[in-house]
């Protein structure tokens, strides 16, 4: 039974993960555990037969000796804290339980490592203020309660998170009124978490997470998984917002360690640098952040040894100026692992005093994940832009086609609204053409009796009779009328009508002289004739009226004199014969023209000008007729006229003959 008790004992003792030490009266290790070289790094052969002198430091050592004496004395329990000397030249604080076997004359003790504990501490109670500032600068939401339910503080980023300023929420019973309106889930939440903290209380001071939905002051709900740590008397909370992380993250969260001291809870990497930039303390997020193994790797060590080579000079001249002004608020900065994995990080951080010393204390936090957010939107908005292109060029092709088809309809609309009044004034000329044709006809049958009397009476008359002259004034108006007779019967296509092979050149210059006459000596007929003309097909004498016309209406347009231009030129029309009055199919034309420098037209007398009888002139200057003639002749040739005029420029008159096929 013995045999049995002391295996067990045995096992016990190498599993335990509590350090266990067995020392005789004389303070000389005679056994050590597996714990031991687990915490501090010595094997039990470098212990064995050893005293505390050794490994307990120096200024702690009185307090080992006093304990030692307080067991042999007879206490049944003695406990201390003191430091303990690692194998690595580093101490750990250690909490010490002695009790003495008076059977066995040996002292066993229990020692727990409580070096988490005493540096949180010791840092809360050097300096709250440090406290306040590493708690404003972190990126997620905190708060400091007391035992006694008062909210002492709550930082910058529960502010931001939650809406609710600290006189909105000084107490926990505010608070779970305000975060938690729903009474059923307000009792839930409640329990829970002050169950945690009752458990936290009993064993470690560290308040397990869970998961509650908050209202925010504007009424939004906010999942967050909240935890803590009792230090000194206080609850330190934290609210980590997890509304949109994803499922890998929680569990990450739920995983992590239980065992954490307020700086490692908070996720950001926690660092202490002198001016310098070499490391003084960190975390293990820090320590992560670098791409090293352990805190060994950066402790001593200046930050730029793990910056990439591309930022080393920028992180150099932020920490400069961080040392000068105090602070350094959303710095972003790469880190470099061993294996060049790059990992970019925001930094803020701020100068404390400790010791009289001044250090930066720095948050860094990875925002790797926000770099590829902005990747995905970058490349998102790239793709977007380019399917923005794609579809403004397809767009762009489609309204180049829609304005091609609207230009079509366009064109074929004011062609066919030409046309359209190319008809009614060729209907209008046609019906004017008739009635004037068979006035014609009778009016000159009745001239050529009145003539053919008046000449008898002339033959009649003796010499010298005053009636003489009366008959001869008959005779000449009889003429007259004749001539205004067969411009109406040239009008209304009465008329015959032989088409030849005509050069308008010759045409022209047989006319230059007796133009000359017509147009008076105030004014200049300049006449300006391609050489290499073509030849018409037209009818020389109502060509030749044509010219009579049009040079006539040019001198009478200008009653002061000026200079009138006849030239002729070759001529290739198109289909587009918007601007042209009479528009002839398209083709090879010989093209004259008559331009004047006269009080020119306005558009409104443009449309009309071609009507029969419409006349500008005063009463007795001109009947109507001439341009209406040209439009006749050219109508029936085959050819156009175009006009181009406005008031107080002149006007210019194109007419086109179709050229002799065989040219």
């Amino acid at each position: 039974m013995q045999t049995e008790d002391s295996d067990i004992y045995a096992d016990f003792f190498k599993k335990v993960p509590e350090m266990l030490f067995i020392v005789d009266l004389d303070g000389r290790f005679k056994k050590v555990n597996p714990a031991v070289e687990k915490t501090v790094g010595f094997t039990a052969a470098g212990m064995l037969d050893k005293t505390p002198v050794g490994f307990v430091h120096p200024d702690d050592l009185a307090a080992a000796e006093a304990a030692l004496k307080k067991v042999l004395a007879g206490e049944s329990r003695v406990s201390i804290e003191a430091r303990c000397r690692c194998k690595d030249g580093s101490y750990k604080w250690l909490r010490l339980h002695g009790a003495l076997d008076t059977e066995k004359k040996l002292i066993h003790v229990a020692a727990s490592d409580i070096t988490a504990n005493k540096t949180t501490a010791a840092a809360l109670r050097e300096s709250a203020d440090t406290l306040r500032k590493i708690m404003g600068l972190a990126p997620m939401s905190m708060a400091i309660v007391g035992m006694d339910g008062t909210i002492e503080y709550i930082n910058r980023k529960a502010v931001q998170t939650f809406g609710y300023l600290h006189e909105n929420i000084p107490t926990m019973d505010r608070w779970w009124e305000q975060a938690y309106p729903d009474e059923a889930y307000r009792k839930d939440v409640i329990a829970r978490y002050m169950g945690h903290v009752y458990e936290a209380i009993k064993k470690n001071g560290e308040v397990d997470g869970d998961e509650y939905v908050v209202t925010c002051k504007d009424g939004k709900k906010k999942t967050c998984f909240i935890y803590g740590a009792i230090v000194a008397g206080k609850v330190f909370v934290m609210f980590d917002d997890i509304t949109r992380r994803s499922d890998a993250e929680k569990l990450l969260r739920e995983s992590e360690s239980r065992y954490r001291s307020l700086v490692e809870t908070t996720r950001t990497g926690y660092v202490i640098i002198n001016k310098e930039g070499r490391v003084l303390d960190a975390n293990t997020e820090y320590v992560r952040l670098t791409g090293r193994p352990d805190l060994k790797e950066v402790l001593g060590r200046n930050v730029l040894e793990w910056t990439a080579p591309y930022d080393k000079e920028k992180n150099a001249a932020a920490v400069a100026q961080c040392a000068k002004d105090g602070y350094i608020l959303d710095f972003d900065v790469d880190y470099t692992a061993p294996s060049g994995k790059i990992l970019p990080v925001e930094v803020n951080a701020t100068v404390i005093q400790k010791g009289g010393v001044p250090q930066i204390m720095t948050l860094c936090r990875d925002i790797s994940r926000r770099r590829r957010n902005e990747a995905d939107i970058k490349e998102l908005n790239q793709s977007l832009e380019q399917r923005v292109a794609e579809r403004t060029l397809a767009l762009t092709a489609a309204n180049a086609e829609l304005k091609a088809e609207i230009t079509q309809r366009l064109k074929a609309e004011q062609a066919r609204n030409q046309m359209q009044e190319q008809l009614f004034q060729s209907q209008k000329l046609e019906a004017v053409g008739r009635l004037a044709g068979g006035i014609a006809h009778d009016f000159n049958n009745i001239l050529g009796s009145i003539s053919g009397y008046a000449e008898f009476l002339l033959d009649a008359a003796p010499q010298g009779a005053p009636s003489r002259g009366d008959l001869a004034e008959i005779m000449l108006e009889t003429e007259k009328g004749s001539a205004l007779t067969h411009q109406l019967l040239a009008f209304s296509a009465k008329q015959e009508f032989r088409l030849e092979v005509v050069d308008i050149n010759k045409v022209a210059a047989d006319h230059e002289r007796m133009l000359g006459r017509i147009v008076g000596a105030n004014m200049r007929l300049e006449t300006r004739l391609a050489a290499d003309l073509r030849r018409v097909k037209a009818d020389p004498s109502q060509l030749s009226q044509v010219i009579m016309n049009l040079v006539i209406n040019a001198r009478d347009a200008m009653p002061d004199g000026g200079l009138i231009i006849m030239e002729t030129r070759n001529a290739e029309l198109g289909a587009d014969g918007n601007k042209i009055s009479l528009c002839p199919p398209p083709g090879r034309y010989v093209e004259l023209s008559v331009s004047d420098m006269g009080v020119g037209m306005a558009p409104e007398t443009v449309k009309h000008i071609f009507e029969p009888f419409y006349t500008t002139k005063k009463p007795g200057q001109g009947r109507g007729l001439g341009l209406a003639t040209v439009y006749g002749i050219l109508s029936r040739s085959g050819g156009g006229i175009a006009v181009e005029s406005s008031p107080g420029q002149g006007t210019k008159f194109r007419v086109y003959f179709p050229c002799n096929g065989a040219d």
